[in-house]
């Protein structure tokens, strides 16, 4: 097949090693690189780590970096004061540098594809014609923000409600404007029922979370994620103050161990109570995973396809999570994973599997397979590389 120039817009460099939603497009562009010409175009609040920029140009990929003040931040987001439409999510980086910048780019080479990563880069989108646009929403964020507000409370509601109705205006526009938009999951299509939405899943790299041996560590409840974002905080306080004494009824020796990136000090304070640890910013997530009996994912807020599941499959740790979780993934329940939808039938869920080293292997073999056959990045960038040939061949 033909090889395509393409220019995609990021507005973060990944941290490697590279994990999780935040970086899909970038699992998708280090496989695809190797079969097209890929210029990655880094819009970054901030200035960017000259290790991360050297990570990218390893894998092959022209890289231009864009560093926008965080000082004029304030001053981009305060024009929804005088009317302008858009969410915060664009404003953030609606900027003359980074426009003129990309308008260059685009002007000086014949791209066949633009790959847009998520509803920020809006603003940066070439006019409408060719190259076409492939729009990586990853989840539609709107629904996201309805959901914080029947959360929040009193201004904090009023605001997410607010960018809520932003959000779903532009992600609308930008998917009719789009050749496709790619989202992690039927549930989050649903959200966005358009022409041309593709469900493009996450995957996870087999090689960098291998399979155990053994069972872990014996009565060990594990949960790890970015530990700095509210719907992970929320569940590790969940799991901490509620599930984990419910287990501990029926599996005296039970603990729990949260390990992930940015812990703040509400999660740093569950590490005092009787019975958890903390293992923060560590190296390498799979160990922490691995060593595991079960891993319960207690998500009630957040969206999309959470990789923390298909990271526990994919080293043989059973998982129990809540029934929104397991909607964004093709399984099938008490085979693959284990479902509760409060604390006590999580706890009970999580109590037997740590009672049953049997059931548990069962659960944890399923999860396995189901992420050798399904939930790779190497099927999910087919996908992508198929939106890339729809985008170039539209017009």
């Amino acid at each position: 097949m033909d090889r395509l120039k393409v220019l995609a817009l990021v507005t973060r460099l990944p941290v490697p090693p590279w994990r999780g939603d935040q970086v899909r497009s970038f699992h998708h562009l280090r496989l695809l690189a190797a079969r097209h010409d890929v210029t990655v175009c880094a819009i970054v609040l901030g200035r960017a780590d000259a290790r991360h920029a050297e990570a990218v140009r390893a894998l092959g990929m022209r890289l231009e970096v864009v560093e926008l003040g965080l000082v004029e931040a304030g001053l981009s987001l305060a024009r929804v004061l005088v009317g302008d439409p858009r969410p915060l999510q664009v404003l953030l980086y609606a900027r003359w540098r980074a426009m003129d910048r990309v308008a260059a780019l685009l002007a000086r080479e014949r791209f066949d594809v633009v790959h847009a990563q998520l509803v920020r880069t809006a603003a940066l989108w070439p006019p409408p014609g060719r190259p076409g646009v492939v729009l990586d929403l990853v989840d539609v964020l709107s629904a996201n923000f309805e959901r914080r507000a029947r959360r929040d409370r009193g201004l904090l509601a009023w605001v997410s409600g607010l960018e809520a109705r932003r959000l779903r205006a532009t992600e609308e526009a930008l998917a009719r404007a789009a050749v496709a938009t790619l989202v992690v999951s039927e549930p989050e299509r649903a959200h966005l029922p358009l022409p041309g939405v593709r469900v493009v899943p996450n995957g996870v790299d087999l090689s960098a979370f291998p399979l155990r041996t053994g069972d872990g560590v014996p009565g060990r409840i594990v949960f790890a994620g970015n530990l700095g974002y509210f719907p992970n905080v929320d569940a590790a306080r969940w799991l901490a103050t509620e599930i984990l004494p419910a287990v501990r009824a029926r599996v005296p020796a039970a603990t729990l161990h949260l390990a992930g990136a940015r812990p703040g000090r509400a999660v740093r304070a569950l590490a005092t109570l009787d019975g958890v640890t903390l293992a923060a910013d560590v190296p390498q997530m799979a160990p922490e995973v691995a060593s595991g009996a079960v891993t319960v994912i207690p998500m009630r807020s957040g969206s999309g396809l959470q990789n923390k599941v298909l990271e526990a499959m994919a080293v043989g740790t059973p998982v129990v999570t809540t029934p929104q979780v397991a909607a964004a993934l093709d399984v099938v329940a008490g085979e693959h994973l284990v479902l509760g939808e409060d604390t006590e039938s999580l706890a009970r869920a999580a109590g037997d599997l740590l009672a049953a080293p049997e059931r548990a292997r069962a659960v944890a073999r399923a999860g396995r397979r189901l992420v050798e056959e399904r939930y790779r990045w190497e099927v999910s960038a087919q996908a992508v590389e198929a939106a890339w040939y729809a985008a170039a061949g539209s017009k």
